[in-house]
């Protein structure tokens, strides 16, 4: 506690912040979603507590939003990184999904097997 809202509130974003940093460069995804609602509701509380005025300069104050800053850089970068895994899976599924499907394995007008560029509607999932 800082004695200032404004300050805790920066704190507790923080906080979390850094937790969703760690459970993201683990590539820990389901305990990154997990902290989505609270680093909302922690977002929220700062913009609502920031609206009331500015804190008094301080070094503690500096600190704080110097971490702040930080956290949320790092989170940024970690976000996207977990963005471009996301995409190389999905490519692969992509790919793999028409081996996976039997494609081409049908007869076309001549009795040879048909072939088509076209991939058939497919739908897929998932649980984590």
């Amino acid at each position: 506690m800082t004695n200032h809202p404004l300050l805790d509130a920066a704190e507790a974003l923080s906080d979390l912040l850094a937790q969703e940093n760690a459970a993201l460069a683990a590539m820990n995804i389901p305990r990154a979603n997990a902290l989505l609602e609270a680093k909302r509701a922690a977002a929220d509380v700062l913009v609502k507590v920031q609206r009331r005025g500015p804190v008094p300069p301080s070094p503690q104050a500096r600190a704080i939003a110097q971490r702040l800053h930080g956290l949320a850089r790092e989170n940024k970068l970690l976000l996207e990184r977990a963005m471009v895994a996301q995409n190389r899976v999905m490519a692969c599924i992509a790919r793999a999904v028409p081996k996976a499907i039997g494609r081409g394995h049908g007869y076309g007008a001549n009795g040879a097997h048909a072939t088509s560029r076209l991939m058939p509607p497919v739908a897929l999932s998932s649980r984590a």
